[in-house]
């Protein structure tokens, strides 16, 4: 089920996801996708149990962008330089989870060993940028996708949970975003 403003409406609309499906929220700038990551990010303060976010999109859709806003909203987030980490394939921050940021984006084939030993290890909770060069067979059963698009005027993200916790995860995030945006 899809969900966007309509250009005259200042506020994006949420319906249910009970049923866990795809959500869709409209980014209007680059404050828009700092927020709706710290909206994220202060779910994750209190629910406990996601362990992988999937990012897919391309260049400049706010993947990073997005990530700085998480991260600003853990504890620990302060301390953190959020930065691409295209060059380097992974950055740590001290966070609480704390957080693996990795980028697949110069990983053609074979999956970084960072990248491998962190999705099954389960410990904190690892970000990752250009998740459709993820093998299928490390994609995790329970995790949030979170696809970035750009829009005419805007941005658009779809969270899509598979599994309970990130179906409660989504849940909890459309109700703080919902009340940011009022």
């Amino acid at each position: 089920m899809k969900h966007a403003n309509h250009p005259s409406d200042p506020h994006p609309s949420f319906a249910s996801c009970a049923d866990n499906t795809a959500q869709t929220v409209r980014l209007d700038d680059t404050d828009a996708t700092v927020q709706a990551g710290q909206a994220l990010g202060q779910v994750l303060r209190t629910e406990q149990g996601l362990a992988v976010i999937l990012f897919y999109g391309e260049l400049g859709t706010g993947k990073t962008t997005f990530t700085r806003g998480l991260v600003s909203a853990l504890p620990g987030g302060d301390e953190a330089e959020v930065a691409s980490p295209s060059f380097t394939l992974c950055n740590s921050y001290p966070t609480q989870p704390p957080i693996l940021h990795c980028d697949l984006y110069r990983s053609e084939g074979a999956l970084p060993d960072e990248v491998d030993e962190a999705l099954d290890e389960g410990a904190g909770l690892v970000l990752v940028e250009w998740a459709e060069r993820l093998p299928k067979r490390n994609v995790p059963q329970e995790r949030l996708d979170i696809r970035f698009q750009s829009c005419k005027n805007a941005r658009s993200m779809t969270l899509t949970p598979h599994g309970e916790t990130a179906g409660r995860v989504l849940q909890a995030f459309l109700h703080v975003q919902n009340a940011f945006s009022h």
